[in-house]
């Protein structure tokens, strides 16, 4: 699999193709991850912030400082950290979107109460989904959060039906629905001062497309979805 340069947002627009499904918006409304559908629409829920992104960077090429970072503009805006295209083959193609809140106090999803602050997805070549990766970044909890996680998924879903430990993560616990392939994996990361954090990142990817996603997509390099 070959990882192209950072797609341009030109490209997104060209290329994108809307679907039928939910049509909710990035910054507009917090996504419910136990209610999320398999026919969710990818390319619509960061349009907006695309398009904000791309005004703010006009602006701010023109030298409209002040304008290219008023409140007015960037009042739901969420922070674009990528947007990638990854050929699997041939002509097959991925599209990533990675995006995380502002600060630490944003939400973007939630499970039971349970709030995520960073949202990656991946879209095939219609933009349909095929997977997300939600984390839930807490400080100081010992882990607390990431064990109330898997105690409400067990709650939803019942026991896991894989528990692995890996040297990587710790701690992995899979579950199947109709819809998707639910995987929890446990966290470390350092942050400043030395003290460590220990976010969820809780996966749902498209089960028809699982055994592909795995073979082409999970775990190929260390920014795609390592489980």
């Amino acid at each position: 699999m070959q990882k192209l340069a950072t797609l341009s947002l030109l490209f997104i627009f060209i290329f994108a193709i809307p679907v039928c499904g939910q049509h909710p918006e990035l910054g507009k409304k917090i996504i419910d991850l136990k209610t999320f559908s398999v026919k969710f629409n990818v390319y619509e829920f960061y349009k907006n912030q695309i398009e904000t992104h791309q005004k703010s960077l006009a602006l701010y090429s023109q030298r409209k400082t002040k304008e290219a970072f008023s409140e007015e503009l960037l009042k739901d805006y969420k922070f674009l950290e990528n947007i990638d295209t990854l050929f699997v083959d041939n002509n097959i193609y991925l599209l990533l979107y990675e995006m995380k809140g502002m600060n630490t106090k944003d939400t973007l999803a939630t499970f039971e109460g349970i709030r995520f602050q960073k949202l990656d997805m991946a879209a095939n070549d219609k933009n349909e989904f095929q997977s997300l990766r939600a984390t839930s970044e807490t400080y100081k909890d010992d882990k607390k959060n990431f064990y109330a996680l898997k105690h409400k998924l067990e709650n939803v879903y019942g026991k896991p039906q894989i528990i692995e430990e890996t040297l990587q993560h710790g701690e992995y616990y899979e579950w199947v629905t109709d819809d998707f392939i639910i995987n929890l994996t446990l966290g470390k990361d350092e942050g400043e001062n030395g003290v460590m954090s220990f976010p969820a990142k809780l996966y749902l990817t498209k089960k028809s497309e699982y055994e592909n996603l795995k073979a082409n997509f999970i775990g190929k390099s260390k920014y795609y979805w390592i489980y």
